[in-house]
């Protein structure tokens, strides 16, 4: 069934395709009265009155009444008109019959000595196992299930409607990429649905090939609008170049539009990964061979209050292995319409052109357009173009990440874990109020309302009730048997070290609260790392008290440098790289001193207040700070000598955090069942490959632990030990092991 692509810029019908009616939008208390006295000047906005007028831009597309008519003609807007529009079948014939294809097959027909005709059957084989199809009746269909699934399950679709309208107006001219954050395969599901929802033409899906295997699956799939890529080309060069004129046709001679994930895979650890270029450097081909004018690229941010594969994720990083997408899987995965997972946000930010990024004008491609765009290959100077843009999309998508209810009781609880408490519905309901403040200050969007944050806390532990509960009417952690765990997990199975039962009973809580503060470090890293630096230039003015050798300018100096490093340290870690660190290590610190967390005196003495905004700041760095602390203790403990794989080196930490943790009372100092999460982990090698303290054989993959002169792991070990006795506690939560081993025992 073919639809009709015309672009309808405008429609006399709301979004969704029914009558016109008052739209009800997610509402925030914080908004600032109107007057009615025409004279009264308007008042300075503040950051919370901005933060409650941005929240309202949001509205619930699955509200009962509102949902989208699966059965109205679809009229979409096209991301790039043309005059005439090719159907999924004739991009497929332009892709085999174009002069770039040819001179590629030519190419692998003599470096094979195989007949050219065999070479074109294998392109089309190829082809035809990439290439999208489209069907309405499949769309529609799927359409129906996901509002009846949405509304059962979820509290509701929020999407701000503003920035959407914002998308719309610069649509048209040039090929549109749409780059959503990727923490649940719901994302995909999602933006197809919200397009249809708003008359805008579903974008084509880049998709694994996991799901082209699933029965019935890729089928359906492939009739709404996903295309097929292989995880890896390996050696296949003829399918890498196939794939390449696929997707450069795509871009330039197709009107829908293009889907993919810059992250490349799911984040398991709910914050953000370091990109992936390869086929942001594919979209982006058609821009410097100056076959397009531009191309626009839209950051989408997507929020869960609870993801749904969240479960399944804590126990990857801890090593159970993933199961295989199936069909059959697919379904037993339905029994989640039982389960509440809340609200969804999904918000898109300021296109972005490649263009005016890039600040190229049009004769800066002029010598580009001259050669063949077969032979055409991007040069280093545009890759690492591509390189900080694919870091400005990471960072645009984490600022309008909306921040909810359980992102903020998670933080909060944790910091109150590391001091040794526990915390009731009032004391939850102030900290997390405090919180929300700081957080509207830094310019995020936070979706908790203080006229019903009491409900809203009771709403968010009972959608997490797998993670907390209420016991005697403080906020514990929900027994978890170790028991059941032995016989669900097979051992043998395990990608890394096999834990042990009552380990693992005791990391799935705090593993899973974690997930839910991650989001959070966006925000609250780099003023994690100020304070750090805070508290050691602090203790080094101590040391040098008598002779006063310090000013105002040698202490930001030295606030500057501390910060640097931490930066470099976690720059894997937490994917905050925009080129705006001197603004905000401004804000960073205007923040600390509102919040009398510093004291900076004209002088240049620096003191630290040991108060509760502190202790949350510092609490949502301290596991990762741990982590890397105890991945340099493990690794020092291997002589030079040694070469090991990745996964020894993940079985010897695994061990050795196992066995600080099972210490009696939780003793250890410097750990935390974090310490555990394999993503994590490879992430911090990864990290330390780059820096130079390990080195890796490009041949057999195997790694050594460097010892030259600058690249000292002692030293890193030290720095790594002084941050993490800086903190103003010693251990993860006595009292959350205490806890934990409590309920092990009762169970």
């Amino acid at each position: 069934m073919e639809m009709n692509p015309a672009a309808a810029t405008a429609t006399a019908t709301t979004p969704g395709g029914g009558p016109a009616r008052r739209e009800r939008r997610f509402e925030d208390d914080a908004s600032t009265p109107t007057s009615s006295a025409s004279s009264a000047p308007t008042p300075t906005p503040t950051p919370a009155s901005i933060a409650a007028d941005y929240m309202r831009n949001f509205e619930n597309i699955i509200q009962p009444g509102k949902e989208a008519s699966m059965t109205r003609e679809f009229n979409p807007q096209v991301a790039y008109e043309f005059e005439r529009y090719l159907n999924p079948q004739k991009l497929k014939q332009h892709v085999l019959g174009s002069e770039k294809l040819r001179s590629i097959l030519e190419h692998y027909a003599r470096e094979t000595q195989q007949p050219l005709k065999k070479m074109q059957q294998q392109a089309k084989a190829i082809i035809d196992e990439i290439g999208l199809d489209r069907n309405m009746a499949i769309i529609r269909w799927c359409g129906i299930a996901i509002t009846a699934i949405g509304q059962r399950i979820c509290d509701g679709f929020y999407v701000n409607s503003a920035s959407m309208a914002n998308v719309r107006k610069d649509m048209g001219r040039c090929p549109v990429l749409y780059l959503p954050s990727h923490r649940s395969y719901m994302d995909f599901i999602l933006m197809s649905y919200i397009c249809y929802y708003y008359d805008i033409e579903i974008p084509g899906i880049a998709a694994g090939m996991d799901f082209h295997s699933m029965f019935g699956m890729g089928t359906m799939l492939r009739k709404t609008g996903a295309f097929f890529m292989r995880r890896s080309f390996s050696n296949d060069e003829l399918y890498w170049d196939i794939f390449r004129e696929y997707m450069y046709a795509l871009v330039a001679n197709y009107h829908i539009g293009v889907e993919f994930f810059i992250e490349g895979t799911r984040s398991r650890n709910f914050k953000a990964l370091v990109p992936k270029v390869g086929l942001l450097s594919m979209a982006l081909l058609p821009y410097f061979t100056g076959e397009v004018p531009d191309v626009m690229i839209v950051p989408v941010s997507v929020a869960y209050e609870r993801v749904l594969e969240e479960q399944l994720f804590v126990y990857e990083l801890l090593g159970v292995p993933k199961p295989k997408e199936t069909t059959k899987g697919f379904f037993k995965a339905l029994k989640i319409i039982d389960e509440r997972f809340g609200k969804m946000f999904l918000d898109f930010g300021d296109p972005i052109s490649v263009r005016e990024f890039f600040g190229h004008d049009s004769g800066q491609r002029m010598q580009r357009a001259g050669v063949g765009g077969h032979l055409q290959k991007l040069n280093r100077q545009e890759i690492e173009l591509i390189k900080q843009l694919a870091n400005e999309i990471i960072y645009q998508q984490q600022r309008r990440i909306v921040i909810n209810t359980f992102n903020l009781l998670s933080l909060y609880y944790a910091s109150q874990l590391y001091a040794q408490r526990s915390a009731n519905i009032d004391e939850l309901s102030r900290g997390m109020l405090h919180l929300k403040r700081i957080f509207n200050q830094l310019g995020a969007h936070v979706s908790i309302k203080a006229s019903s944050i009491k409900a809203d806390i009771i709403d968010a532990v009972e959608i997490h009730s797998n993670i907390v509960q209420f016991s005697q009417a403080r906020l514990q952690f929900t027994p978890l048997a170790a028991k059941q765990l032995a016989t669900q997990i097979d051992v043998k199975r395990m990608k890394a070290h096999a834990l042990c039962p009552s380990t693992m009973a005791v990391a799935v809580p705090m593993l899973a609260l974690q997930l839910y503060v991650n989001p959070c470090l966006f925000w609250l890293a780099r003023p994690a790392y100020l304070l750090l630096a805070a508290l050691k230039e602090q203790r080094k003015q101590e040391q040098q008290q008598s002779s006063g050798s310090y000013s105002y300018d040698s202490t930001l100096s030295a606030l500057h440098s501390y910060v640097s490093s931490m930066d470099s340290l976690f720059q894997h870690e937490f994917i905050i790289e925009s080129n705006r660190e001197a603004v905000e290590f401004e804000t960073h610190l205007q923040l600390l001193l509102d919040e009398k967390v510093l004291e900076l005196e004209a002088s240049g003495r620096i003191k630290v207040q040991d108060n509760e905004c502190a202790h949350v700041i510092l609490a949502a760095l301290a596991p990762f700070l741990c982590l890397y602390y105890q991945l340099a203790v493990t690794l020092r403990q291997i002589p030079f000598d040694i070469e090991f794989s990745n996964k020894d080196l993940l079985v010897r930490v695994q061990k050795h955090v196992e066995q600080l943790l099972q210490q009696p009372g939780g003793a250890a100092p410097h750990v935390h069942p974090y310490c555990l999460a394999l993503d994590n982990l490879n992430i911090a090698i990864q990290a330390l490959i780059q820096r130079g303290y390990l080195l890796k054989c490009r041949d057999s993959g195997q790694l050594r632990v460097v010892d030259a002169p600058g690249k000292c792991l002692r030293e890193l070990e030290q720095q790594l030990l002084e941050y993490c006795q800086l903190m103003p506690f010693a251990q993860y939560s006595m009292a959350a092991n205490q806890q934990a081993q409590c309920h092990i025992a009762k169970l």
